[in-house]
């Protein structure tokens, strides 16, 4: 009987991430527009060391693509440098690259999903939660008060009528893994 309750005690405690398949697709550099932003990692011990998974975004002909990478180190960033690597990471979206090669797989995780949305003044999101300024001279980065901000545009349908509005973010802090905040937005 013993067993029987601490097998289902420890169900009970089981926590449940997020599972999907997808379809990961291998990308050239040629086709990405911008450096990687939004990066989240999650690092496990491995037999060898440290094993990292780093998911972040690209901006892929003018739309943000989702990427996974995965590195094997004997350190935790050593693996997640590995992770990191460009050519390594996997579009885990559907893009039409010329090159393809694919593969499928049931993936779990507890990280959250990136994607674009309307944001408000003072929300505090990832880069690429917001679209690249639609002319090229607005995508570059500035400084301002010593933080790196960039600007963006929200398209939004309302009532039959589609408004564009245009706003500024700015990094919270000088790490690659830092949010962004949304400091105006007109």
């Amino acid at each position: 009987m013993k067993p029987l309750l601490l097998s289902l005690s420890l169900l009970a405690t089981v926590v449940h991430a997020d599972c999907y398949m997808r379809t990961s697709v291998r990308l050239t550099p040629a086709m990405i527009t911008g450096v990687p932003t939004d990066f989240q990692r999650l690092a496990v011990p491995d037999p060898t060391g440290s094993k990292c998974i780093v998911r972040y975004r690209v901006n892929v002909k003018d739309d943000w693509q989702t990427v996974e990478g995965t590195g094997i180190g004997k350190t935790e960033d050593q693996a997640c440098a590995r992770a990191m690597d460009l050519r390594q990471g996997a579009v885990l979206d559907d893009v039409k690259p010329t090159t393809v090669r694919a593969d499928s797989q049931m993936v779990c995780s507890d990280l959250p999903d990136i994607r674009v949305h309307p944001v408000r003044i003072g929300d505090v999101i990832w880069e690429s939660e917001t679209d690249l300024h639609s002319h090229p001279q607005e995508q570059k980065y500035f400084t301002y008060k010593r933080t790196q901000c960039r600007m963006f545009v929200e398209r939004n349908a309302q009532f039959q009528n589609l408004y564009t509005y245009q706003g500024i973010i700015c990094r919270l802090n000088a790490t690659q893994y830092s949010k962004w905040q949304v400091v105006d937005k007109y």
